[in-house]
């Protein structure tokens, strides 16, 4: 996705727990020609995202879009998830976009404008098994999103999610290493294939750009159609 809004003209803000990969990524998108800002910020700390917040207020002057796209699994039955495993899953997938937005959104009332984008999951649609903590936290994530859309709406901003299904990415790793369930999960899915994620690239662009002015308050599945089907 940061990658996509530095080949759309966007100058970026990147953060992350870990130095190593924000350097490559914004090394690919200071390639491209954007102006990039790297910060290493945990989102479940409050005071480190108020001052990264600030600390890119004065590098840029102002916020036009922002991407919540922080998550963990940190999956298990229901009988055996423990409340830390728990608190941390809702820390990094729920709360996190509510301290994030909160600390960003003042300067997009100012001017009157912005674009917030939340980074939910089919997971908070569809019931899956050890996904009790994760599914909850990515449902709350949609409301919290036509909630933010309604009160923030006034001011100009525009606030939508998206709901990516089954994607590689590090955090599928270890369910992708398992090859009768990548067979059987395909077959599910009516593309037959899985999200990559340059499949996010046009989305999140749009979603970023004017073209979606008049879109808030929205989540949009991008799933290959696994949401529609029951599967065989």
């Amino acid at each position: 996705m940061a990658l996509a809004l530095a080949q759309a003209g966007a100058s970026l803000i990147l953060w992350a727990r870990h130095t190593a990969t924000l350097n490559t990524v914004g090394r690919r998108c200071e390639s491209l020609g954007a102006p990039v800002l790297i910060q290493q910020v945990d989102v479940t700390v409050p005071a480190q995202v108020r001052r990264a917040v600030a600390q890119a207020l004065r590098r840029f002057g102002r916020l036009d879009v922002l991407v919540n796209n922080a998550g963990i699994w940190d999956g298990d039955w229901l009988t055996t998830l423990s409340i830390e495993a728990w608190s941390r899953v809702m820390a990094a997938d729920l709360t996190s976009v509510f301290v994030v937005s909160q600390a960003a959104v003042p300067s997009m009332i100012r001017r009157r404008y912005g674009k917030i984008i939340n980074i939910s999951s089919t997971s908070g649609i569809l019931a899956y098994p050890h996904g009790a903590a994760y599914g909850a936290a990515k449902a709350g994530v949609m409301h919290l999103t036509r909630v933010m859309a309604v009160e923030w709406g006034p001011y100009g901003i525009r606030v939508n999610s998206i709901a990516p299904g089954t994607f590689r990415t590090g955090m599928t790793a270890d369910v992708f290493a398992d090859r009768a369930w990548v067979a059987r999960r395909k077959r599910q899915i009516p593309l037959r294939r899985f999200g990559e994620p340059d499949d996010l690239a046009g989305l999140v662009v749009f979603l970023a750009s004017s073209a979606s002015d008049h879109i808030t308050g929205q989540t949009i599945v991008i799933d290959g159609g696994a949401s529609l089907t029951v599967g065989t």
